[in-house]
Parts: C-alpha cells; structure tokens; sequence
C-alpha cells in the first residue's frame, strides 16, 4: 500500500513529444493527433479516438492515469495508444486481443488491455461472508447502505482506500 503519491505533472506537450519520437524511431510514422487529458474516462486508462468516418482525432489519457501512475506506466499506456495509431495508419487490424497487435505491445513493453490498475480504490469487505473486495466507485464510500456485495447479496463495510500507480 502507498502512503504517498509520487506526483508526476506530464503535459500534453510532453505526451505529444514522448509519442511523436516513439512512433517515429519505431515505425517511421509521424504523430499528426494531439494528446489529450480526459478527466471524464472512468473505465479505461486511455483511448485512441476515431471520428465517424474513421479519421484519427486524438488519443486520450485517463485524468486517473496521469494523477496517480507512474512515468513508466504512463509511458506504457501512451505506446498502447500509439500502437493503437500506427495499425490504424497502415490499415491493419490493431484491436485489442489481436495476435499482431498483441505482439507489437509485447515487443515494446506496453501493457495490454485492463492489465494495468491505475487509480484510488475502495476496499470493502462482505458484513456475511467477510470477503474483502475493492472499487473505483466514490459513492460506495459515501453511501455503502445503498450498495450490497457480489458475493452474497449482503450489507458492505468500507474498510480502507488503496491508490494503484500502475507498476503491482
């Protein structure tokens, strides 16, 4: 459990700097996207964002993921992101789960798809059974009587918080 944070303030700017010289050392590819913050994003760490008609628009990091990951993990989640952009760029199949795709995470050290907790979690535990479960849900902390468990349908007690950096 961390009982500090390591702040690391990344700015667009620099996530932009970091992903153009990834994708061109890597792949010969140019960056022509922004990188944008998404305070918003809640169930993803970061997203590579197409437009109706399939044009690239931006990728999107996670407000979560820059607050409390590390540099390392945020790097990891931008080449995700980037790799995201490059198939996308040559017209080939780069979805997540994909072996071609898979392969490219692998060789450059990013992470795959929900491999990687990021974020502030609330610990729980079963008031029947005493299992012990976490969330990312902020209201669970406010109002546990309004939320039953999983495992036996039963009352909650919160227990403690747990913040994730992206490196467990």
């Amino acid at each position: 459990m961390h009982t500090a944070l390591r702040v690391i303030k990344m700015t667009e700017e620099e996530l932009f700097k970091k992903a153009a010289t990834f994708l061109q050392e890597n792949y010969g590819v140019s960056l022509h996207i922004p990188i944008k913050r998404n305070n918003r994003l809640r169930s993803t760490l970061g997203r590579f964002v197409l437009s109706s008609n399939s044009q690239p628009l931006r990728i999107e990091l996670a407000g979560n993921t820059l607050d409390y990951g590390t540099e390392d993990a945020i790097i990891g989640i931008l080449k995700h992101e980037c790799i995201h952009y490059v198939f996308h760029m040559k017209g080939e199949s780069g979805s997540d789960g994909h072996p071609s795709f898979e392969a490219e995470l692998k060789k450059h050290d990013a992470p795959s798809t929900k491999t990687s907790k990021i974020g502030k979690y609330y610990i729980f535990t079963c008031n029947a059974c005493g299992k012990k479960s976490e969330t990312r849900l902020k209201r669970l902390k406010r109002f546990p009587h309004k939320y039953r468990t999983g495992c036996c349908s039963s009352k909650l007690t919160v227990i403690g918080e747990r913040i994730y950096d992206g490196m467990e």
